[in-house]
């Protein structure tokens, strides 16, 4: 269980930098063009992928 929730963060995670990342003219996505989402989503993916690897971690424990 805490492997397949590991690994489910772990995606959720590189789902989140993809879909964060700017377009071929150096465009920010439209979800992170206002200020607080600058400030927010770098420590939620960060939160993510750390809580993915914990889960992991703890389930080969």
């Amino acid at each position: 269980m805490n492997l397949s929730f590991g690994v489910v963060m772990l995606l959720l995670a590189a789902m989140l930098i993809y879909f964060g990342r700017p377009d071929k003219q150096g465009n920010s996505p439209r979800f992170l063009r206002f200020g607080p989402a600058l400030v927010l989503y770098p420590p939620v993916v960060l939160l993510v992928i750390a809580f993915g690897l914990a889960e992991m971690i703890h389930s080969l424990s």
